[in-house]
């Protein structure tokens, strides 16, 4: 296979920090200007802290972004999440807020989920990567003869009344039609007949 360089190492150990089982499980701490911003996806971020001035407010909103990744989603004896907090050090806020103490929690068991290969490789689902659809028509082609057996004369006692009167017991009736069909396109009525076959 092809020589793996220095520079691939260190972005799989930084790509994977606080990730069991990969290059960057045991990274402890990260001093980084570009790891803090967007696009850095780490959910064991707890301490943070800002060294140098931040030039924009959005770059330090993003900075303590890192830190709202959940580190645990079971559920507690109410349902709900346990509080998670990440103390943020050294960065200006518009808001001054008392820390919040969060005392060490027990540990669940958690179950890991992972892949096991080689063994179960034969188990393995796989989708493809679609890039469109092809309509292939059957090459038989269906061709209509009408004759006079073709003709079916719609009256009312196949298709029932044509004309309805309603009336309440207060008020003046209405009388409805199939005249409002008269003003239908062709087209649409043969459509309306097509849905149902």
């Amino acid at each position: 296979g092809e020589a793996i360089s220095d520079q691939d190492l260190l972005r799989e150990v930084m790509n994977t920090v606080g990730k069991k089982g990969r290059l960057g499980e045991q990274i402890r701490c990260v001093v980084s200007v570009s790891m803090l911003t967007e696009g850095w996806d780490a959910n064991t971020v707890t301490h943070i802290l800002g060294v140098r001035a931040f030039g924009t407010q959005l770059l330090c909103e993003q900075v303590v972004g890192r830190g709202l990744r959940r580190q645990s989603y079971d559920l507690n004896e109410e349902g709900l999440f346990n509080v998670e907090y990440a103390d943020v050090l050294g960065i200006p806020f518009d808001f001054a807020a008392k820390p919040v103490v969060s005392p060490p929690a027990k540990p669940r068991e958690t179950v890991r989920v992972h892949a096991v290969s080689p063994e179960r490789d034969a188990l393995e689902i796989t989708f493809p990567r679609v890039e469109g659809y092809r309509v292939e028509l059957p090459e038989e082609r269906l061709d209509a003869r009408f004759g006079p057996d073709s003709v079916l004369r719609l009256t009312p006692e196949l298709v029932g009344p044509s004309i309805t009167k309603n009336q309440g017991i207060v008020g003046e009736g209405v009388e409805l039609t199939l005249e409002h069909l008269k003003d239908m396109r062709s087209s649409t009525i043969l459509f309306h007949l097509a849905k149902h076959l």
